[in-house]
């Protein structure tokens, strides 16, 4: 499989086409689109045992989020990416994983329910705005609370941005009273965050990104869940570089805003 020329080749796992450098190989020589890749190494082949209906709805789920929010490349997936790398270097494993994985790509489908004026702002949210997003968290809770499947994604859709020192919202819950899998998603979307030119600031280089992680760690991040995304940076770092972004969205300045 000459995939390295940059043609278009097919994913063997799943036969969606695999474009350009948009791949990852695998210890036994073979070939996996990224989503795969990651599905395959960190999930142990649990979404293929998931059943095909929430397969689906999670599928429609996450179009329906990136399609409203015309984000920068997959954002859900992104993030989804970084989470499992630093929930596998945390020891997050078996359903833990699978409740990561799905909470990961549906963290923002509570946005569906945000006005378009106020998610589509380039400039600084006012502060009846900054509150209108921050129902996004609990709107999403309750768009999938109800499905017992997603139960503990619920749970990280809820509290994906409260703070591990209790600044965070919605509810101020602080430390462990946050799911693991919350504190895990933080981080990874803070790299993503930082690393993705958007609207309201301009991506910083990795390195850059780390060190104002690692400055924010006990107070907007899990401590523990920094010294996890540490061990696992020459992962992050080859993913942020050569897979999961194109090099028209790296580049320098602000950090990342925290409104969303």
């Amino acid at each position: 499989m000459d995939i390295q020329q940059g043609r278009v080749h097919t994913c063997p796992n799943c036969g969606m086409p695999i474009e350009e450098d948009r791949y990852v190989k695998r210890r036994d020589g073979t070939f996996r689109c990224e989503h795969c890749y990651f599905a395959d190494t960190y999930l142990e082949g649990v979404v293929q045992r998931m059943e095909t209906g929430y397969l689906v709805t999670l599928e429609a789920f996450v179009n329906a989020i990136d399609a409203r929010e015309h984000e920068v490349g997959s954002h859900s997936l992104r993030v989804t990416e970084f989470s499992l790398v630093i929930g596998n270097a945390c020891g997050v494993q078996g359903r833990d994983l699978v409740g990561l994985y799905c909470g990961s790509l549906l963290h923002d489908i509570g946005k569906i329910g945000v006005p378009d004026t106020v998610l589509h702002k380039a400039g600084p949210l006012n502060a009846e705005e900054q509150a209108l997003m921050h129902k996004h968290p609990e709107i999403g809770y309750h768009i999938i609370g109800h499905i017992g499947y997603f139960a503990a994604a619920a749970e990280i859709i809820r509290t994906h941005h409260e703070h591990f020192d209790g600044s965070g919202y919605p509810r101020g819950l602080k430390g462990e009273e946050i799911p693991l899998g919350a504190r895990v998603f933080a981080v990874a979307d803070a790299l993503d965050a930082l690393t993705v030119t958007r609207p309201y600031h301009q991506a910083v280089s990795f390195d850059a990104a780390v060190e104002e992680i690692q400055r924010a760690s006990g107070r907007d991040f899990d401590p523990v869940v920094v010294e996890g995304f540490l061990r696992a940076l020459d992962e992050l770092k080859e993913l942020v570089g050569r897979v999961i972004f194109d090099s028209k969205d790296m580049g320098h300045g602000d950090l990342f805003n925290t409104e969303g």
